[in-house]
Order: C-alpha cells, then sequence, then structure tokens
C-alpha cells in the first residue's frame, strides 16, 4: 500500500489581527459580548487554508 502525504498551509489575512483586536477593544469598553457568529464569519473570510 502506498503512502499519501499531504501539508496544509493555514494563513491569516493582514487584517484580521487589527479585526480582532477591535473587538476585544470594544467589548472590554462596552462590557457586552461580540455577536461570536459575525465574529467567526469575518475569522473564516481572514484565514486561507490550502492543502498541498
Amino acid at each position: 500500500m502506498s503512502k499519501v502525504y499531504a501539508t496544509i498551509v493555514c494563513r491569516q489575512t493582514w487584517w484580521l489581527k487589527y479585526y480582532l483586536s477591535g473587538v476585544l477593544v470594544m467589548s472590554r469598553i462596552t462590557g457586552r459580548e461580540p455577536d461570536m457568529g459575525r465574529v467567526f464569519r469575518w475569522i473564516e473570510r481572514g484565514i486561507e487554508v490550502e492543502v498541498r
């Protein structure tokens, strides 16, 4: 049986860390929880996954 090797490469876009920092700051300032559905949607847009 032959072996198959795959490499998974995950990259984040340049703006993702700034977006998450902004969400954290606004959450701390206002004392409210962020809308996690919306946050996860932006995280999915900001992470690029590639299989080689």
